[in-house]
Order: structure tokens, then sequence, then C-alpha cells
């Protein structure tokens, strides 16, 4: 009876210590921070394969859309010191450069068109790809998804 006395609060403080501290660990190494150097986001045009049945205006059209979040984000969390389209402003030296760039992997007209893309976030410097994700959904929706994305891996969140 006495063992038992002590066992109880043992195997409790065991069980309430592996729930606590077990979630914790694995959570911090998912959200680290993976773009938090970095002060520039360029995006790419999206690229559009021939095979997949879209405008030659789409990739544009995501790239342009996702710009327009990313900069909601970038205002609104104070993220990023510039949110460009590749290619139209001269970056200033010593800034690190997250590049972001895309493949439309499916297309639909349908309403504001809807989309799948496989989106790469890369070191624009090494050309070394940090983060990759999938994204569906109608344009404005899968851009908000590439800002929202962005945004944890800036934070942490």
């Amino acid at each position: 009876m006495k063992n038992l006395k002590r066992m109880i609060p043992a195997i409790i403080a065991a069980a309430v210590g592996a729930f606590v501290f077990a979630p914790t660990m694995g959570l911090t190494e998912a959200t680290a921070p993976i773009f938090k150097d970095y002060q520039v986001v360029e995006v790419r045009l999206f690229e559009v394969p021939l095979n997949v049945a879209a405008p030659d205006s789409a990739g544009r059209a995501i790239a342009d859309e996702t710009v327009y979040q990313i900069r909601r984000y970038s205002a609104k969390f104070n993220l990023f010191e510039m949110v460009i389209m590749e290619g139209t402003q001269k970056v200033p030296p010593g800034k690190k450069v997250l590049l972001v760039k895309g493949t439309v992997t499916a297309y639909s007209p349908k309403g504001t068109g809807t989309c799948a893309v496989h989106c790469q976030f890369v070191d624009k410097a090494s050309g070394q790809a940090l983060h990759e994700t999938e994204a569906k959904g109608m344009t404005f929706r899968v851009a908000e998804y590439i800002a929202k994305v962005i945004y944890q891996n800036k934070v942490g969140k």
C-alpha cells in the first residue's frame, strides 16, 4: 500500500511532464524562422508548362497577386524593406534576397481563376532552396497562402 501511494504521484508527474515538454520540443524545431535574415523579397513570374491548360498570362497574374499579398503582410507586420517583381527594381547592395518562384501545376479559368502551384523559396545569392510548398485555390487564395508561409517562416510562428 505504501509503494502504491508513492508510485501514483510519480506516474502522474511523469505523464504530465511528457505531455507538457514533448510537444514544445517538436514545435521549436518546426517553427524556426528560416527567412528571418532576409530584407528583400523578389517574386519571379510563375512558369506555365505546356501540358497545363492555362493562358499565357496565368504565370504573371499569380506572380502579381503574390507580390500584392506579400506587400500586404509586410506592411502589416513590418517584414521586409522591399517586395518586388524580379527585375523591376535594383536591390541595394548588401541586402539578402528571398526569391519566390513557382510552377503552375493546374489551372481552371472559372470564376477568378483557380490554380494549383508548386512554390519554392530560394536564397537568391546561393540558389539554395530553403522551403517548398504546394498551394491550390483561387489565384488570390494561392497568393495569400504563399504570403502566410513567408510570414510564418519570417517570424517563427
